[in-house]
């Protein structure tokens, strides 16, 4: 049973690493405060989860912009300041979505200057590109962390699984071996078996031939008692 749970966490991880993809990074546009809002959306296969602690943290240590949670895996920061992006102050939010057909995680990021107005290409391309490039940025990173702990477990799934090969191959050797000695052994026992069965053949006369002597010697014996017997 070992050997198969092991062997299914491999085919797993193989299928996890070999359906990746790059990460796509677009305008977009998602719905937040209960209507579709312009936004920059990344596209990549980590779950939300993931995501969400890994752009939290990212943010908090380069930037010493603080998000806390909204709703499910979501973030948000209200009345933020966010210098590398504008010198206004924003409400930031982070919505994440899950695509279950193709099995990716949309990240959409919008910043909000107040009542309806959000960062948007058109209206303000600087803070704009300047927020996509921060995206970007963090995508690397994050992504290259994602894949290079799969890798690892790979690899090690991989050493793990060379290595009970390896045992395997070696259990079957003995195995093999076992087996040559054993038809020796078979071999062995069955020459010996025909000599102890050819000594029971020769035995069973021996025994008719001693079985006739005792009762001649015992017919002997009681005559000899009788002649005895009758000397008074």
């Amino acid at each position: 049973m070992k050997k198969i749970i092991l062997l299914s966490v491999f085919v797993y991880v193989f299928s996890f690493i070999g359906k990746s993809q790059i990460f796509n990074i677009a305008d977009g546009t998602a719905v937040n405060d209960d209507m579709a809002r312009p936004c920059i959306t990344v596209t990549f296969e980590p779950d939300a989860s993931e995501a969400k602690k890994a752009w939290k943290n990212y943010l908090k240590k380069k930037y010493d912009l603080k998000l806390k949670s909204d709703r499910g895996d979501d973030l948000k920061a209200e009345e933020a300041v966010f210098p590398a992006v504008t010198s206004r102050t924003m409400d930031f939010y982070t919505r994440f979505e899950k695509n279950k057909d193709d099995n990716t995680t949309k990240m959409n990021v919008f910043i909000k200057f107040g009542y309806d107005i959000y960062l948007n290409k058109t209206d303000n391309p600087s803070e704009y590109a300047s927020l996509m490039s921060i995206i970007k940025e963090f995508s690397v990173e994050f992504l290259r962390t994602h894949y290079t702990d799969r890798l690892a477990e790979l690899n090690s799934v991989l050493a793990k699984t060379e290595k009970e090969q390896a045992n395997t191959v070696k259990e079957n050797e003995t195995l093999a071996g076992d087996i040559e000695k054993n038809k020796q052994t078979i071999e062995d026992l069955k020459k010996e078996n025909e000599e102890k069965s050819a000594q029971i053949e020769t035995n069973k006369k021996t025994i008719v031939t001693l079985t006739e002597t005792i009762t001649a010697k015992k017919e002997e014996i009681q005559k000899m008692n009788e002649v005895i017997n009758g000397i008074k």
